[in-house]
């Protein structure tokens, strides 16, 4: 058995993953938002305002928010149907406060749960959730199969997952500069705006040993999802995958 996985461009134990990663993040907590504005010049808002669209959300669902950092998707889930369940779930207890206080001042509180675990350790909730949501999570897990086998586990029948990452671009131009980019000024970024250069190297590192698109499918499949399809959003560099739990 493969004990090694990615963490970055190096290979740690899958053992030390967890804590590493939680580590990071922890580090970058108070910031976080800030961050992903001046890394994407805003665009995360729109991407995330699109896998809100094609989540086709409803009055009845019941939502499972996956690695939901400081809230924002789930705000913007809420602020769509006010009504529905949603529960946060993140292994960060920093990422998760910050995630409550937001939903608080945003006055979407009152029908949203919050549990500090990873989904890879998520088994009680069988079949509870129609919609299931990762945002820029997935590639920092450790062990993808099992936290999909779990995610399928707690969808209901007809139940939907989207996850949206980023890839790399496949055309070689726009790959060339889009490297210098995550190499040298994200890292950068992150040392002068949260003295922090090495937590985003591995951010952008981490970019570069995730699956392919067509991977995650193939990993969705496995996993027992059916109408797996995934969309590439302008610019080459993120996509978001749709299954359904049939």
């Amino acid at each position: 058995m493969n004990d090694k996985v990615n963490f970055g461009l190096s290979k740690i134990k899958k053992s030390d993953k967890t804590r590493l990663v939680s580590k990071i993040f922890s580090s970058v907590s108070n910031k976080y938002d800030l961050m992903n504005d001046l890394m994407s010049f805003g665009l995360h808002r729109l991407w995330k305002n699109h896998m809100c669209k094609l989540a086709k959300l409803k009055k009845t669902d019941i939502v499972l928010d996956v690695a939901s950092g400081t809230g924002d998707l789930v705000v913007k889930i809420l602020s769509r149907q006010p009504t529905i369940e949603v529960t946060c779930l993140d292994e960060n207890s920093n990422m998760l406060d910050i995630c409550k206080d937001r939903l608080v001042d945003s006055g979407y509180i009152k029908n949203t749960k919050f549990i500090i675990t990873s989904i890879e350790d998520f088994l009680d909730y069988k079949e509870k959730f129609t919609l299931a949501t990762i945002a820029f999570g997935f590639r920092n897990f450790t062990d993808h199969k099992k936290a999909l086998d779990n995610l399928y586990n707690v969808l209901k029948p007809g139940g939907r997952l989207l996850i949206m990452d980023f890839k790399t671009p496949s055309n070689k131009s726009i790959r060339n500069l889009y490297d210098i980019y995550t190499d040298n000024i994200i890292p950068n970024i992150g040392k002068f705006v949260v003295n922090d250069y090495d937590s985003y190297k591995y951010l952008s590192d981490s970019i570069k040993t995730y699956y392919k698109p067509d991977e995650v499918s193939e990993l969705f499949c496995d996993s027992g999802f059916t109408n797996t399809r995934y969309e590439t959003l302008p610019g080459d560099i993120v996509t978001i995958h749709i299954g359904y739990k049939f």
